[in-house]
């Protein structure tokens, strides 16, 4: 554009200088230099417009930069929370996964008890069942055992030697010792079954009468039957 207003205005020069071009020449020069004058004046309103447009951006970019300031002021404090948020949770996650574990810990050691006190009361249930069955059996076979006539007294021979009584029967205000009566004792004395005095010997000593049942594992029924007839010593 500049070039072309620059070779209108050398032929115009020219024109002037030399006044010897022809009216048609000049006039066609002069249409050229109004055509680029119309082109530089068309140019410089875009160039205007352009600039109005850039003035614009630049107000606009301008204000989305403040926008974008204040978002970010605004996120900062928000990133803050959601961080501190997330710790809150990794330690109220970590802490719900202690206590699980510790609740399971005591779920399993809860399930052990029961299990060893389950099988303390089937042990328990059994004995109970089988001492039951026990002086059920002697109950029927004191009932079903006629009464013995008592036994004459033979003299002993003068060739065979006495022999000492073989049963032990205390007077009837002797109490028996249960710490230190023998088995035969006891099974003549209290009428014990052999399996009750085989427990009453086994676990001794005793400190009172109840321990016949809470230690040895007597039927209480059995003890009951007994309890005035026996003593418990040192």
């Amino acid at each position: 554009m500049k070039e072309r207003i620059a070779g209108a205005a050398s032929l115009l020069l020219l024109a002037a200088l030399a006044g010897c071009v022809s009216q048609g020449t000049y006039d066609q020069t002069l249409r050229e230099v109004q055509s680029v004058k119309n082109d530089l004046d068309r140019v410089r309103i875009q160039n205007e417009g352009l600039n109005k447009q850039l003035m614009g951006l630049k107000e606009s970019n301008s204000k989305l930069k403040e926008e974008v300031d204040k978002l970010n002021a605004q996120i900062a404090p928000l990133n803050e929370a959601v961080v501190k948020e997330r710790q809150a949770g990794e330690g109220k996650l970590k802490d719900l996964e202690r206590q699980l574990k510790e609740l399971t810990a005591s779920k399993k050691a809860l399930a052990q008890e029961l299990e060893v006190a389950k099988q303390r009361y089937e042990d328990s249930l059994k004995i109970q069942k089988r001492q039951a069955k026990e002086l059920k059996e002697r109950e029927q076979s004191a009932l079903l055992q006629p009464p013995t006539q008592p036994a004459k007294p033979v003299a002993p021979s003068a060739q065979e030697p006495q022999q000492p009584a073989a049963n032990f029967t205390p007077a009837p205000d002797q109490l028996v010792d249960i710490n230190k009566a023998t088995q035969a004792e006891l099974a003549v004395a209290l009428e014990l079954a052999k399996e009750d005095s085989d427990k009453l010997v086994k676990n001794r000593p005793y400190k009172t009468k109840e321990e016949l049942v809470t230690k040895a594992g007597i039927a209480k029924t059995t003890v009951d039957k007994i309890k005035d007839r026996i003593t418990v010593g040192p």
